[in-house]
């Protein structure tokens, strides 16, 4: 079905290309929106990195990020967008492109326009050479043909009341993770139960055939006072921690396998190396770094990844992993580094059985819920796959918000 066509650049006030240089990279301070934390229309600041004040406002001479505004990537990876939220001050990273709609043009139909594959096809080949191109230059991309159809308003409410139910369930499983870690360090870092029973008062959020499972009293050991029956180890005796292997970016083949490396996630592949779940944690650059990746994934040279010892579960050694200080074990004079000797060493006071069961169950419980979410979102992800290219080349018209016709 035809349909009408307008340029990008006649839709928007502002098309402004990033700064040409590298920021100057800080521990914290303000968010340099990165390539790397922009996918499938999503801005994912959990592994984010930060600038200082005077290279913020060297970044922002030619435009301020604003709400509303749509990040557009050129290359590493090319034509990737998301939306700027409401109250995140930031600024363009490297090969990014700020696009501001005009007053008229609704934002989100015009976002949801840029992913669509009439769009992205023609991000993705150059008319004039006749082939795919690896970067987009700006009066290509100025040039963009988006669809203008009728319904643009609802359209875009309904295909971002989508990515907004698999946002609230990426924050709810967020959540979910930060109630583990909140466990996790009452039970086996500050002794919590142990301690209330020691006061004679019954452990909070603990009903009584868990409170049980605890011990009554501190003892003295090595490490001082830890809860009577539990042991001081090392992290070798909990954890292996495996080397990554060695994939240039010039041998990545387009796909959806994240891949990992000092700074965290940096790009995607089309291969794994390891099944997930799986934790990783940071061996030279950012070192001492510890992520967590559902699904399978692969780890370049410059990280390990995890494998449990028998016994141990990976949720464990995740929660043992962020309560260990690993950032600040940097023993490479040159390129900071971590060394896995050293970090074998540290200790880690384990609970006694019936605990750690009882931990590990929680965690499963946790754990099924984060699945059923995950799950959902896949289905959504489907169906926001299906319903984008058919509402914007007409075949289906929107009747109500929640209703399509077939043309």
């Amino acid at each position: 079905m035809s349909f009408e066509t307008a340029t990008l650049e006649s839709l928007c006030e502002l098309v402004v290309d990033c700064p040409h240089s590298t920021p100057k990279w800080t521990d914290e301070g303000i968010i340099v929106l990165r390539n790397q934390n922009i996918k499938s229309g999503v801005l994912d600041l959990s592994s984010p990195s930060f600038t200082n004040e005077d290279d913020y406002l060297k970044r922002i001479k030619r435009a301020v990020p604003k709400a509303g505004d749509i990040v557009f990537t050129r290359e590493a990876p090319m034509g990737e967008v998301c939306m700027v939220p409401e109250g995140l001050k930031c600024c363009l990273g490297q090969r990014q492109v700020l696009l501001r709609p005009k007053s008229d043009v609704n934002g989100r139909y015009l976002f949801w326009a840029l992913q669509s594959p009439y769009v992205q096809q023609q991000i993705s080949w150059n008319e004039g050479t006749g082939s795919t191109v690896s970067n987009v230059r700006i009066p290509v991309l100025k040039a963009l043909n988006i669809p203008r159809i009728d319904n643009e308003d609802m359209i875009a409410k309904s295909l971002s009341d989508i990515a907004s139910k698999m946002m609230l369930n990426v924050k709810t499983n967020q959540t979910l993770e930060e109630m583990a870690q909140a466990i996790f360090k009452s039970w086996f870092v500050d002794f919590d139960p142990v301690k209330a029973k020691m006061n004679g008062e019954q452990p909070e959020g603990l009903d009584a055939a868990t409170a049980s499972l605890f011990p009554e009293k501190l003892v003295e050991s090595e490490l001082g006072l830890i809860p009577e029956g539990w042991e001081p180890k090392q992290l070798k005796d909990v954890l292996e921690l495996a080397y990554g292997k060695a994939l240039k970016k010039a041998d990545r083949v387009a796909g959806d396998v994240p891949v990992y490396g000092s700074g965290g996630l940096t790009g995607y592949h089309n291969q794994s190396l390891i099944e997930g779940p799986g934790i990783i944690v940071g061996r030279k650059g950012t070192v001492g770094s510890v992520y967590w990746e559902p699904k399978a994934f692969y780890p370049i040279d410059t990280v390990f990844y995890v494998k449990p010892k028998t016994g141990y579960s990976l949720k464990y050694c995740h929660l043992v992993l962020q309560n260990l200080g690993l950032k600040d074990m940097n023993t490479d004079a040159a390129v900071p580094g971590l060394n896995r000797n050293n970090a074998y060493r540290l200790d880690v006071i384990t609970p006694s059985e019936p605990v750690l069961k009882k931990f590990e169950g929680v965690m499963q419980s946790f754990q099924s819920k984060v699945d059923a979410n995950n799950a959902q979102n896949a289905s959504l992800e489907s169906l926001r796959d299906t319903l984008l290219p058919k509402l914007l080349s007409g075949e289906l018209l929107l009747t109500n918000s929640s209703e399509v016709t077939n043309v």
